[in-house]
């Protein structure tokens, strides 16, 4: 599949290498020329170019598996010795009881319908439901499986999710200066949120699903305002003293 670059808000972009001198390239949704030679994107989402024209793709509204995308799933349920779990795409996953570390014919994960995981797809294929584990080449969980109990689980778009997990992009780093929180990022477009003030919760949420539309440069002075609004809420009320 053609990974295209992930872009964010505000990034400039190269005009296409492949038109030729004179041919002005035709840019398409999310991209607007700043000069003759300047090009910035003003939507997040995936760079593609043909010849002609470059544009960049909001990606679309269903995941669709890609392999070794890290996932987070929910298990539906079970059929044999595999477990059913919903990560958003058209087919269900599945995942053997044995793709677990430690898990043995005796020793079987304990797994319930309604449990978060966090997964790694392995396969995909037309004619096959995609196919999870929750160890790596080394038989080693390395952060994956069952999430804890708690914590807040919601859906963001895809291409949010790619924009969070991107190292270039900073409002996870940035709040972690300021809270204490855990976060685990599924390339499906899910999040799994957990501090332990509710307030705090309800605040990133928020900050996430809203920082979408913010441009990547402007993401710093954002999120330092958006912190001290909230901080400025958390101050007691001051006594009266006269």
């Amino acid at each position: 599949s053609g990974m295209g670059t992930v872009i964010l808000p505000g990034e400039l972009i190269q005009p296409s290498s492949s038109a030729g001198v004179n041919d002005k390239q035709i840019i398409g949704y999310g991209i607007e020329r700043l000069d003759s030679d300047r090009l910035v994107s003003t939507q997040p989402g995936i760079l593609r170019s043909t010849a002609k024209k470059q544009w960049i793709s909001v990606q679309a509204r269903r995941y669709v598996p890609e392999r070794s995308d890290m996932v987070l799933g929910v298990v539906t349920g079970k059929i044999g010795d595999l477990f059913k779990v919903d990560i958003g795409s058209a087919d269900l996953a599945f995942l053997s009881y044995l793709a677990f570390e430690g898990a043995t014919k005796r020793n079987r994960p304990t797994l319930k319908t309604g449990d978060l995981l966090y997964a790694r797809v392995i396969s995909t294929s037309k004619h096959v439901e995609p196919e999870l584990s929750c160890v790596d080449a080394e038989q080693k969980a390395r952060g994956m499986g069952v999430l804890p109990v708690g914590g807040c689980f919601f859906r963001v778009p895809l291409h949010v999710a790619r924009r969070l997990l991107s190292p270039k992009s900073q409002l996870l780093k940035l709040l972690g200066e300021d809270f204490k929180f855990e976060i685990t990022v599924g390339l499906n477009g899910r999040v799994w949120l957990a501090s332990e003030a509710h307030r705090v919760l309800v605040f990133m949420r928020n900050l996430i699903l809203k920082s979408e539309y913010i441009v990547e440069s402007d993401i710093p002075a954002h999120v330092e305002s958006e912190i001290r609004r909230f901080k400025g809420f958390e101050q007691p009320e001051k006594m009266d003293t006269s």
